[in-house]
């Protein structure tokens, strides 16, 4: 299987979408024209490319480095006839292109035969589960299967489960705590009993009342969650972790505490947040991020693209120059499996692409291997990852 350059990658990817201009349309031709032995490669990239499985690119790009990169590409190739035809849209892939193309061109290594054991682990992506511990220990569990009705032992309807989703009734006179548990490989949703939304991703927690009563709506989270709380200018909202306190009126915001992290974040999509830490208040506007990094005492407040940190709940992986030690940390979560370094250096590759949630796990460690030099085998539970 021959690989093909990185630059007729990036016109085939842009004839899917976009079409390309004359010039562009001559120069692939040119190109196909003298390298016939690559007729097979082209046409698999090009169906692949039109399948939609790449989601999107990134932008905040040094154009002006990327240009100097494909130029550099187009002048040494003697095959290409040292044209100099491509566009500016090249730029901006020419940054990315290690992880994107990455995600297109998965399928070369069915062909090279490599890492036979990962490709016959069979672990599936996650989907809508949970579990509803309610008052006095009683579980029920929660899927995308079935509707149910919630039911205290005293007769009450405390909620109801249905379309991967639990609506708390909020009808019981009685005020109590239940907790909402996402096993790793699930995720699901929650409106509480004020109308607020929430989404619950892979190995979280969120504890809340069945009724709200008093000044302040407070709930508790361990792991990650996006809010759209409902606006109640008499009764903030208050989400508490296990380091901080964010303090809402109604708005929409990611908060990520997993304690196997080695941040906290919160980032607000819209509305008004404040973050309390250490009895110090941090307000945050629209696009901005609170985040506290382990072993540093000051925090930081900062802009940041924010559909990185929301679109999990979309069904949608994003990645903006992420090391591979955190993104296994999320494959973990959402796959369910196990990651062991054997090489520490293997932690220092960075990824920047985006992909959905839904494609098999073998293809995404596929990727990973086409882009780096690290490669990935099983040992009973758990997959090691090491230089290769």
């Amino acid at each position: 299987m021959r690989e093909l350059p990185e630059d007729i990658v990036l016109l085939i990817l842009k004839s899917s979408r976009e079409g390309l201009s004359r010039e562009e349309q001559v120069f692939l031709r040119e190109w196909i024209q003298v390298h016939p032995e690559c007729m097979e490669e082209v046409d698999k990239l090009k169906r692949y490319a039109g399948a939609g499985r790449i989601i999107g690119r990134f932008r905040q790009v040094d154009t002006d480095a990327a240009w100097c990169q494909v130029d550099r590409k187009t002048t040494r190739k003697s095959g290409w006839g040292r044209r100099r035809i491509f566009v500016r849209w090249l730029t901006a892939a020419a940054i990315i292109v290690p992880f994107v193309v990455g995600m297109v061109l998965f399928d070369r290594l069915s062909y090279k035969g490599k890492n036979l054991v990962v490709s016959e682990l069979r672990v599936e992506p996650g989907s809508y589960k949970a579990v509803l511990k309610l008052p006095g220990g009683d579980q029920v569990v929660l899927h995308d299967k079935r509707e149910q009705e919630i039911v205290t032992k005293q007769g009450n309807v405390v909620a109801k489960d249905s379309i991967n989703t639990l609506v708390i009734q909020g009808n019981v006179a009685q005020v109590e705590v239940s907790t909402v548990q996402v096993p790793q490989g699930g995720e699901y949703r929650v409106v509480l009993s004020d109308g607020t939304r929430v989404w619950i991703n892979s190995g979280s927690e969120l504890r809340f009342p069945t009724n709200f009563e008093g000044e302040e709506r407070v709930v508790d989270l361990k792991g990650e969650a996006y809010f759209e709380v409902t606006k109640n200018v008499d009764h903030p909202f208050i989400v508490r972790t296990e380091k901080s306190a964010i303090r809402v009126l109604g708005t929409s915001f990611n908060v990520c505490s997993y304690t196997d992290d080695k941040f906290e974040q919160t980032t607000l999509v819209n509305g008004a947040v404040e973050v309390l830490y250490r009895d110090q208040l941090y307000r945050l506007k629209p696009g901005e991020q609170f985040e506290m990094q382990a072993g540093n005492e000051c925090p930081e407040v900062k802009k940041v693209d924010v559909k990185l940190y929301m679109s999990w709940q979309e069904g949608i992986f994003r990645f903006q120059d992420m090391p591979l030690d955190e993104l296994v940390l999320k494959l973990q979560r959402w796959y369910n499996v196990n990651f062991f370094f054997a090489n520490e250096s293997c932690r220092k590759y960075h990824f920047t692409g985006a992909i959905r949630k839904d494609v098999d796990f073998k293809e995404f460690i596929d990727l990973i291997e086409l882009v780096t030099k690290v490669q990935f085998s099983v040992k009973e539970n758990t997959i090691i990852i090491s230089e290769k």
